[in-house]
């Protein structure tokens, strides 16, 4: 019986053919079991992380509710009135943002699921097919089939790899998991107004160390002389609910503090003049966020960090890694959690405002594996305007937002570079390789240097007019005394002072860098000098305040006892200070004359 060379070509291309149906049925099955895989770990992860919100059993709302009956006041049973009906709709914005989301997902998982039965059931019919014999000097091609074959494997590809990134898309654009909008109304009422002028910022003490963190206050009249034992010039002292070693920040007349412990954070705004709380809100971590609160040092504590404010907008973050943002009523805006810190000693870098931005330094990590950046979120609705990575690791130290004349420069400073940038845009303007060490104290800025210092490294005077790399041609001087490792230094523009934490106070040059004289307190000092006019005013920790001047020398002018621990540096503004002690919030000023009758 003779070989039929036609039937062995056939044969050749049958086989061919099976082998290329059975590849393809595998690849299918392949990217389909793995589509399946993702979009079935995003739905469980949804589901845990982010519960479905109940519209009908929201603790949140029957407590609101329950407060509004206990109202008795008409006009304020409107405002409660208010915020039920905003967060109601915030909550149904979510529940239905969650269905759709889960009802899309949904979908895909089930074209998933078909598509791998079906290629699974083929794969599994042409495998079967798959031992035939071969035919000796049977050419190797590609057949048709084989090429049908593979575009239906990259077209079956394509079509589920854009359905899952639809799906991470939708998943990763649910309102809290960038920022949760508690309070849509709010922020469409916030939103269209103007930033204040640099003028009316001027005026205020919108964030720590006053507006443009130097120290300065812009009035000359505020206290010299109190007693918090005897009462003279206490105005009022309320108590404070949860501890913060963060500092008081004013608008006209509130002011705004942060509390926090492991299991609950709060926002507080109290009246300047009597010293009435106000408002007390809390903030609550969004769903799927860190579960367990970090590890922190009991000095840094789960709020060091100072709010800011200016006047429509108060921000606050905390050591939990949640930013919250709320109006100048307490209405809720939007809050977020930017993911766990990892910052050996707890978060401490305090917040600016910049237009409608809120400019957050995020410096963590260590030295070989550094993990920071600078992020810019939207005021109105807590979403990432802009964010710049950082080539430092952990630091605990306020960056400051300066004018120079010429341009605005965002400084921050960090192991081992001091690093300026446009806020607007968060673009590196300069940079200096002048520090190490764990860097905390802050920098500070006058008439055209920024000073900056840190224990264990040195003192630089840094001109801010450079571009790139200023290391070699931009450091006016560098000092190498009595450096604090907490406090931050200040300048009036004729000499800079440093301050230790063990009370060693030191006085160097402006101009040349040069020292000229220091001075043993014999105190704890852990908030930063401010200056008044031409005095100088330094808080210890026992909450004795020092005025001192430094013409000719140092030469203390009064003191000044609050009678409590004082470790956050105070407020000054048009006759007034307001500090706050480990336990209360004092308003202090000149108390009227009582009317002889």
């Amino acid at each position: 019986m003779t070989h039929d060379p036609t039937q062995s070509t056939d044969d050749a291309r049958r086989q061919d053919a099976a082998r290329a149906r059975y590849r393809a049925a595998l690849g299918t099955l392949i990217v389909a079991g793995a589509f399946c895989l993702v979009v079935g770990t995003v739905l469980v992860h949804s589901y845990v992380g982010r519960p479905t919100v109940s519209l009908d059993k929201s603790e949140e709302l029957a407590n609101l509710r329950s407060a509004m009956l206990k109202v008795p006041d008409p006009e304020a049973r409107k405002t409660v009135l208010e915020d039920i009906r905003r967060r109601d709709l915030a909550l149904r914005q979510e529940f239905f943002a969650g269905r759709a989301f889960r009802r899309t997902g949904g979908f895909l998982l089930l074209v998933g699921l078909v598509v791998f039965i079906v290629a699974a059931s083929r794969a599994a019919a042409h495998r079967r097919r798959l031992p035939m014999p071969e035919h000796a000097g049977a050419p190797a091609r590609t057949t048709s089939a084989a090429r049908v074959a593979r575009w239906a494997v990259g077209g079956v590809g394509l079509a589920l790899g854009v359905g899952g990134v639809f799906l991470l898309l939708a998943y990763g654009n649910r309102p809290d998991t960038e920022a949760r909008p508690d309070s849509p109304d709010g922020q469409a009422a916030a939103a269209v107004k103007e930033p204040p002028s640099a003028e009316e910022i001027h005026r205020q003490w919108p964030r720590f160390r006053g507006p443009d963190g130097s120290g300065h206050s812009a009035y000359t009249n505020v206290p010299t002389a109190w007693n918090g034992k005897t009462g003279e010039n206490i105005l009022w002292k309320t108590p404070l609910v949860l501890p913060g070693d963060n500092s008081p920040v004013v608008w006209g007349d509130r002011i705004y503090l942060t509390g926090a412990t492991a299991e609950k954070r709060e926002v507080y705004c109290f009246s300047t003049a009597d010293g009435k709380l106000l408002w007390q809100k809390p903030v609550s971590t969004p769903a799927g966020s860190m579960g367990e609160p970090p590890e922190i040092l009991p000095d840094t504590g789960y709020a060091a960090p100072t709010a800011a404010t200016d006047g429509r907008y108060v921000c606050a973050i905390f050591a939990n890694a949640d930013v919250a943002c709320f109006d100048a009523d307490g209405r809720p805006v939007w809050v977020r959690n930017l993911g766990r810190f990892k910052n050996l000693y707890g978060y401490a870098s305090s917040l600016s405002l910049y237009r409608n931005t809120l400019l957050v330094l995020l410096d963590q990590g260590s030295t070989g594996r550094p993990d920071s950046r600078l992020v810019a979120l939207d005021l109105a609705t807590g979403k990432t305007a802009w964010e710049t990575r950082r080539p430092v690791p952990a630091s605990w130290a306020s960056p400051i937002l300066i004018h120079t004349g010429k341009r605005e420069e965002f400084i921050a400073n960090a192991k081992p570079w001091v690093i300026a940038y446009n806020p607007a845009d968060g673009k590196e303007l300069w940079r200096a390789k002048v520090l190490d060490g764990d860097v905390a104290p802050s920098p500070v800025y006058q008439q055209g240097m920024v000073f900056t210092v840190q224990a264990g490294s040195q003192l630089s005077a840094i001109r801010t007019d450079g571009a790139g790399d200023v290391t070699k041609t931009g450091i006016a001087w560098v000092g190498l005394d009595a450096l604090p490792d907490i406090v931050s230094p200040i300048t009036d523009g004729k000499v800079v002072l440093l301050v230790t934490t063990d009370g060693l106070l030191t006085c160097y040059g402006f101009a040349d860098g040069k020292t000229l004289w220091e001075k043993e307190l014999d105190a704890i000092v852990m908030a930063s000098p401010s200056l008044v006019g031409n005095t100088f005013y330094l808080v210890d920790e026992k909450g004795v305040m020092r005025r001192f001047t430094t013409e000719g020398g140092f030469k203390e002018l009064g003191r000044a006892e609050l009678g409590e621990e004082v470790r956050a540096s105070p407020a000054f503004l048009d006759g007034r200070i307001y500090i706050r002690g480990k336990k209360h919030l004092y308003g202090i000023g000149k108390k009227e004359a009582a009317a002889t009758p």
